[in-house]
């Protein structure tokens, strides 16, 4: 009896602390709900920040990657991404692809969706909504990872003449298979027989114990543990993650195995005619020991990239930063406001129109 006490007690304290961290993330600074529709009836969620005083015509669109929600530009550390740009002078907007954030289907029981989504149907009905609110129809497009991809591809199809830059942070256009990442996706599409793999939920059960035990190895693909504290750890997992679609890790796999960036409904190849857009100023930023974005996939497409002007920013101790970066703390690490969030700033101010 008495250890079926303690056994409760532990209980309801992680779901204190759970509850509680969440509602310390939302209740700081939060910036306004604005809503999207999308074709087929999506209806996505993204979320305005005002700057204090308005410097640049073009709006900011923050895009996360897979697995993740808008939080991850909104992380309560000391400076996040969302914020610095909003000091620089910019409105920006970080959203929310299907399936993350608040979100609601066309039809409740209909729980899927593809890359193919995201590019041609999410990506449009956000750019229109952060038109609705701003007046303006072309954005500066901050995409980390799937989101860097997203960004990428949509700039050749739906959202072609919307971008009037682009940037691109750990996001990999060529694949090196990583035994590891491949093991990890057919895992999470077995334990999705509903069409979704629980992510959100299994985050933020394990959210208490980051920090204080040893990560499992797939945590160490997603970052480089060393460049975030465990006390951010925590806060992360129990906010930034977002539940996963079979569909997309089927793509994503399939894209992996084969080398191939091919479209889900149409089998048509999506990487070369994205690569050849010619007027979108580009910057790609890549981490020195990113598993998910080598430097070597990097370099290459930034290579293969046929922006008329195109810019390249590695970080890690052989570029000149006093530590390594990974993947997901290219955005969160501790230091990762001063050695990304830096020239991504720049870049976007050399690019934007003065207000």
């Amino acid at each position: 009896m008495t250890l079926l006490i303690i056994v409760a007690a532990v209980i309801a304290a992680l779901a204190l602390w759970v509850v509680g961290s969440r509602v310390a993330f939302h209740l700081e600074d939060r910036p306004r709900l604005v809503r999207a529709t999308t074709v087929d009836g999506w209806t996505l969620s993204l979320w305005h920040r005002a700057p204090r005083q308005q410097r640049f015509v073009q709006p900011v669109v923050l895009c996360h990657g897979l697995g993740n929600n808008h939080a991850i530009f909104e992380f309560r550390g000391r400076s996040h991404l969302a914020r610095v740009l909003a000091d620089a002078g910019f409105h920006v907007f970080s959203v929310d692809f299907r399936g993350a954030g608040r979100f609601a289907p066309p039809d409740p029981s209909f729980v899927e969706g593809t890359i193919d989504d995201y590019v041609d149907r999410d990506a449009p009905a956000l750019l229109d909504a952060v038109q609705a609110a701003t007046g303006q129809r072309q954005v500066l497009w901050v995409g980390h990872s799937l989101g860097g991809i997203v960004g990428v591809l949509a700039s050749a199809r739906q959202a072609k003449g919307r971008l009037a830059a682009l940037v691109t942070v750990g996001s990999p256009l060529f694949f090196e298979p990583r035994s590891l990442f491949l093991r990890a996706l057919r895992l999470g599409r077995f334990f999705a027989p509903a069409g979704v793999f629980p992510a959100r939920v299994l985050s933020t059960l394990f959210a208490p114990l980051a920090g204080w035990f040893p990560a499992p190895p797939v945590a160490h693909l997603t970052a480089r543990l060393d460049n975030v504290d465990g006390r951010d750890q925590r806060y992360l997992l129990a906010n930034v993650f977002a539940d996963l679609w079979s569909g997309v890790m089927e793509q994503l796999e399939g894209w992996i195995r084969s080398g191939r960036m091919t479209s889900a409904e149409t089998g048509e190849d999506l990487r070369t005619p994205a690569l050849a857009v010619h007027d979108v100023p580009t910057l790609v930023v890549g981490g020195s020991v990113d598993h998910l974005a080598p430097l070597s996939v990097t370099q290459r497409f930034f290579s293969e990239l046929q922006a008329a002007e195109k810019e390249l920013v590695l970080v890690g101790t052989a570029f000149g930063q006093a530590v390594e970066y990974g993947h997901g703390d290219l955005l969160v690490g501790r230091d990762a406001d001063r050695d990304v969030y830096a020239p991504i700033v720049r870049f976007l101010e050399r690019q934007a129109t003065p207000s």
